[in-house]
């Protein structure tokens, strides 16, 4: 990960002045290194103009921990604030007011049975396929034949493309063994 994708304009603008002041880069070179362009450098952010709606809606998040932004943007426009309810939007994602959703708990079916262990080699079989790259990136992949009781591995096929026709070193098509 680059430096551009970890820090915000005013971050990179920051990590510029500290390369030219501490490292004695230039500044061109330090701008194309950090990744921001020489005009933005000299940009001076407007003062917030939203101070008081965005402490009254930190208070009411706080005080309203279930509401989302748009219940809060009703809350807002109660009390007198003319804001636009993606203005909301905004404040709210900025500040990170979102609540994380909790997932339900999955609760399991009463008599489920388990599924069926193989209890000798040679009762059930497994087909699974593999891919990773070469240092060049160049990818591969592998199909692993497996007994599934002892998890010996007899055959192993690898090659850049494993098509479902292909002869297997088992005697069979890849599709064949699947059957």
């Amino acid at each position: 990960m680059s430096l551009r994708t970890l820090l915000a304009p005013a971050a990179r603008r920051d990590a510029v002045r500290t390369l030219v002041r501490d490292h004695q880069f230039t500044e061109r070179r330090a701008c194309r290194l950090v990744g921001i362009s020489r005009s933005s450098l000299t940009y001076l952010a407007r003062p917030d103009r939203h101070v008081r709606l965005r402490e009254r809606l930190i208070t009411l998040s706080g005080k309203h921990r279930r509401y989302g932004y748009r219940m809060l943007h009703a809350r807002l426009v109660r009390e007198g604030f003319k804001v636009n309810v993606k203005v909301v939007e905004r404040i709210y994602r900025e500040e990170r007011l979102w609540l994380r959703r909790t997932k339900r708990k999955k609760i399991p079916k009463e008599g489920r049975e388990r599924g069926w262990c193989p209890i000798a080699a040679n009762q059930r079989w497994s087909l699974d396929f593999t891919s990773d790259a070469l240092a060049n990136g160049r990818k591969f992949r592998t199909a692993n034949l497996k007994d599934d009781c002892t998890r010996e591995c007899p055959a192993i096929e690898v090659d850049f493309s494993l098509p479902g026709e292909r002869g297997h070193p088992c005697g069979q098509s890849l599709a064949g063994i699947l059957i």
